[in-house]
């Protein structure tokens, strides 16, 4: 009882300092020139009005009153953000081997913040951007990993069992969440992780139309020095990602007053990434999985070392009737991709191939949140989910390029 009540009192502190830095952020904006809203990013919990509203959000403040370099952006962000997210996890907790059937599901109370220092060089040819960005900063992260708030019910996978608890699931294995190497930071986690990197922006992005091209190299590491410091979960890894995006729009219609009435722009990304070390969180995980980046399939899911992808994308744009940026999109995608090498922490090796063919229609809010249905046809793989199924539909809530 007296842990309990000190979990919730812990849980208590660190949603007002969220707040604080939240409303200190808001009014930071309001009343200095020099600083900009920074949205970060989003989740949701499919339990939570079927996925359909944010239960994770992220954002906060830039500042680029410093000018280190005339005529070129200097910045640093400060964000944070915090909310309550399910996951899956897909591998054996004995051998490390990838599972289709009854993952390990249970939730999160996840808190987020980074501190990011940006500084651009030379002019790129889109008026107002730099040609080249470095970058470099820190990302620090409080996880609590707790039972499934649907635990007992059955969800649709390839399986007819019913979710358990996080002790019985490991227990079915002949292990447990503490004294197992493939789950590393299941039970509290305090985390860091140290990044930089490099971005080349010569893409102009109004939202309904693309021109042009973008690339980011970003290098990642979390050793395990920086991450035991409530001896439960740890994380000792790093991760190398690089991201080229290419825009080109077909066609474009205004309106008097210049906002969108009908556009159509083709985009492509090729996405590539190495992750290894000795302790790959889940949270570092997720975002790396070859089912995360390639639509209709299931996050966290794949997990290879190694991964390609390529996401192919016709868009078209509908008008703007009241306020420039909120405009209704649909999105004509092919996704294809391959993952190799080891699953995350284990000796256990594979090679996947996926692809897919889809449609997502959606409401788009300026640059960062596309909220809308997604259907997707499923070439190659499965989706573990709707395992068996080729045709996946699901809620989307954002544009990853």
């Amino acid at each position: 009882m007296i842990a309990a009540e000190e979990t919730s009192a812990s849980m208590k502190k660190r949603t007002t300092l969220l707040a604080l830095v939240l409303l200190v952020t808001c009014n930071l904006m309001v009343f200095g020139s020099d600083w900009r809203y920074v949205f970060w990013d989003l989740d949701q919990h499919p339990e939570i009005l079927a996925g359909f509203v944010p239960t994770y959000i992220s954002m906060g403040t830039g500042y680029d009153g410093l000018h280190l370099i005339e005529g070129r952006t200097t910045e640093i962000q400060m964000l944070a953000g915090g909310g309550y997210v399910q996951r899956k996890l897909w591998q054996n907790p004995l051998t490390g081997e990838q599972i289709t059937d009854d993952p390990l599901v249970f939730d999160v109370m996840r808190f987020d913040w980074r501190l990011k220092f940006s500084q651009g060089f030379l002019a790129s040819p889109v008026p107002g951007k730099d040609l080249l960005t470095f970058f470099l900063g820190y990302d620090g992260g409080y996880n609590q990993t707790v039972d499934s708030m649907v635990v007992g019910q059955q969800r649709k996978n390839n399986s007819t069992q019913a979710i358990k608890t996080i002790d019985n699931w490991f227990s079915g294995y002949s292990s447990s969440q503490s004294n197992n190497h493939y789950y590393p930071d299941m039970g509290k986690i305090l985390f860091t992780v140290l990044f930089t990197g490099v971005k080349f922006d010569m893409m102009d992005d109004k939202g309904t139309t693309q021109d042009g091209v973008s690339s980011e190299l970003k290098a990642s590491w979390s050793p395990s020095a920086l991450n035991n410091t409530l001896k439960e979960g740890t994380a000792d890894y790093y991760s190398l990602t690089s991201n080229t995006v290419l825009g080109k729009t077909l066609y474009v219609l205004t309106n008097a007053k210049g906002r969108n009435t009908f556009s159509i722009a083709l985009v492509d990304r090729v996405n590539l990434n190495w992750t290894d070390g000795n302790a790959v969180p889940a949270f570092a995980q997720g975002p790396v999985s070859l089912g995360r980046k390639v639509r209709g399939f299931n996050t966290w899911s794949y997990n290879t070392q190694f991964t390609v992808v390529n996401n192919f994308d016709v868009r078209f744009c509908g008008p703007e009737p009241i306020i420039k940026g909120i405009f209704p999109r649909v999105n004509l995608f092919f996704d294809a991709g391959y993952g190799c090498g080891k699953y995350f922490n284990s000796t256990f090796t594979g090679s996947n191939f996926l692809s897919s063919v889809g449609v997502q229609a959606t409401l788009c809010f300026f640059d960062f949140i596309d909220l809308g249905i997604q259907y997707a046809y499923l070439f190659t793989g499965q989706n573990f989910v709707h395992y068996g199924d080729s045709l996946v539909f699901g809620a989307t809530f954002f544009l990853d390029f």
